[in-house]
């Protein structure tokens, strides 16, 4: 009897033990199967990390490209609209014509400036019957595309100032600015590539103001003239500026 007792009791034992290692065995090979469950998802989000950080680095690369092209789109606009002070007409009196006191006279002094600012001497004083006074200028207007990149050769309109004249004094009996058939003071004085390049246009201005291929050649998108005016009053001054894409605008300094 006791030695059943016991063989059963070593049967529960060995049954007990066989057990437990069967648990064992699962829960470590459970716990392997979690691990490299764990260790696989792991990897998918290094691999979903890598390709985030990359997409970060084409965006900031992306991101970089559009703000120089922004910088760049402002920069051309703000070169399109860039304002030379390229004159100023200063009243130096205005009142009744001794000969007619019914009619004003009009004097002012009339001073150019060259590309660096500075005045091309001490100006030319013009006295005309009447108070609003034009300028009889030719312009040149390059394409936007130079004018934009700020080129050495058309990165501005160019203008020649012919002569002035009144509601009273007829264009052709005004006084004369600048000798007819010669580019502007502004353009004189040397054989540089820019002054050659501008003296030809203004010497065949008319034919590139004519002939739309040619001008396209020489990358001129206008050639024409302009006769802005103001109404001269006492004391003021007026500033004569030219638009880098544009033409003639006259406003008080």
């Amino acid at each position: 009897m006791l030695k059943a007792t016991i063989v059963v009791l070593l049967a529960a034992l060995t049954g007990i033990a066989g057990w437990w290692t069967w648990m064992v065995r699962e829960n470590v090979l459970g716990n392997e199967i979690e691990l490299e469950r764990q260790q696989g998802r792991i990897s998918e989000l290094e691999g979903e990390l890598d390709q985030s950080q990359a997409r970060v680095g084409e965006l900031g690369v992306e991101v970089e490209e559009k703000k120089r092209r922004i910088l760049e789109l402002e920069t051309r606009l703000t070169l399109l609209k860039v304002d030379h002070r390229v004159a100023r007409l200063e009243v130096v009196r205005q009142g009744p014509d001794p000969a007619d006191p019914k009619r004003t006279v009009t004097t002012v002094r009339f001073v150019e400036f060259g590309p660096d600012g500075e005045t091309l001497g001490p100006g030319q004083e013009i006295t005309l019957p009447g108070k609003k006074l034009y300028l009889d200028t030719q312009v040149v207007k390059f394409e936007d595309d130079y004018v934009e990149a700020g080129e050495f050769l058309r990165g501005t309109s160019l203008c020649l100032f012919r002569r002035m004249f009144s509601e009273v004094v007829a264009p052709e009996d005004g006084v004369a600015l600048d000798q007819q058939g010669t580019h502007p003071r502004p353009y004189t004085g040397g054989d540089s590539e820019d002054e050659l390049f501008h003296a030809e246009l203004w010497q065949r201005f008319w034919d590139y103001a004519n002939d739309a291929e040619a001008a396209a050649e020489k990358g001129v998108r206008a050639a024409h003239g302009e006769a802005p005016s103001i109404e001269a009053r006492p004391g003021k001054v007026y500033r004569v500026e030219l638009r880098a894409s544009g033409g003639l605008t006259i406003r008080p300094d």
